[in-house]
């Protein structure tokens, strides 16, 4: 980003900051929070670094819940993007949001459920609602850390048609409504190209606009940039090509049919399957069949009789079977529980 876009964001932050601090003051968060941060906030001044490694070393290790509502005014109705402030660094935490942390300069450490991940410049990581995390190191002399705050509803309506399409990110957004694997409470994305760059300082100034349109072109610009993301993000060519291949064929797909289409015998192809995806092909269709049921049930009206045909299975009783073995929950729960996400 260039550097007037990279000192309008920080202005504006530090503004939000110092609103914030006169809250932590006023103790609107309760006393051992406000004691807490405010602890930090005076460690960070005493270190004359603005968060050295002595102050990170001291951060607090609980874990805490934000809620956006409360935490940071507009972040469930409206995307939120701030630079990170060093004084909450180390602080465990999860939110009631979707977080996108972008290094604009530097480098820092994304600590996300006990797996560190290391990100340069120009690298991001993006973290459900889920994920318990924290920056653990960061040099705010060296480094800049952007935080993209997205609404749950903005994320299932942006990135609908994706979530029936990528697997991948299909998984990352279903895992945040269901207990799940902490490994899908993130994507990391490395190496990215210098689009990325361009994509986040056309987000942060539109950000900085306040206009009337501002939340309509942050919201495509939002889905320029995954797509951009999900260009670049390494995907086992054979196991993308065969997610679509069953995500078309998903009521009539076959072992037999699956295998001629890429040119294996059918008593080969399933070691090939499970080489390359790590499970085998009825696990696979059965993973896709249920992700696909459960953004019918979110997204459409139809009922658990009809969404069942239309995922490929020939009774009711399988899809309840099949989708209570994977979530632990059954079809009507799944939807009450995630179109109980709040609306902007």
């Amino acid at each position: 980003m260039n550097a007037e876009i990279v000192q309008r964001l920080i202005e504006n932050s530090d503004n939000y900051s110092a609103e914030l601090f006169g809250r932590f003051v006023n103790n609107e968060f309760g006393d051992a929070t406000s004691s807490k941060l405010l602890s930090q906030y005076q460690r960070m001044l005493e270190s004359e670094g603005l968060g050295s490694e002595t102050a990170h070393a001291q951060s607090a290790d609980s874990e805490d819940e934000l809620l956006g509502s409360f935490f940071l005014p507009g972040a469930t109705d409206d995307v939120f993007i701030n630079y990170h402030p060093p004084f909450l660094n180390g602080w465990a935490h999860t939110h009631e949001f979707f977080e996108l942390i972008y290094v604009n300069r530097g480098e820092a450490v994304d600590w996300i459920d006990g797996v560190e991940v290391n990100l340069k410049a120009g690298e991001l990581c993006i973290h459900n609602p889920n994920a318990i995390h924290k920056i653990l190191r960061m040099d705010p002399q060296t480094s800049l850390v952007v935080n993209v705050l997205l609404p749950v509803e903005l994320f299932q309506r942006v990135f609908y048609s994706w979530l029936l399409e990528n697997e991948e990110l299909d998984r990352f957004f279903n895992s945040y409504l269901v207990s799940s694997d902490t490994n899908e409470n993130y994507m990391a994305f490395h190496n990215t190209s210098q689009r990325v760059d361009t994509i986040m300082e056309l987000l942060v100034e539109e950000f900085l606009r306040h206009e009337n349109s501002s939340r309509f072109v942050m919201e495509s610009t939002l889905a320029v940039l995954f797509g951009e993301l999900l260009r670049t993000h390494k995907t086992d060519p054979l196991m993308r090509d065969l997610v679509s291949y069953i995500l078309s064929n998903m009521g009539s797909v076959t072992l037999k049919g699956a295998a001629d289409h890429f040119g294996y015998h059918p008593n080969y192809f399933p070691s090939v399957v499970r080489r390359h995806c790590n499970r085998t092909f009825w696990d696979l269709v059965t993973d896709l069949r249920i992700q696909r049921a459960c953004n019918l049930l979110l997204h459409t009206n139809r009922t658990v009789e009809q969404i069942s045909l239309e995922v490929g299975y020939r009774s009711t009783a399988s899809l309840y079977e099949h989708f209570y073995q994977s979530l632990h929950m059954r079809p009507a729960e799944y939807r009450r529980k995630g179109r109980a996400v709040p609306k902007s």
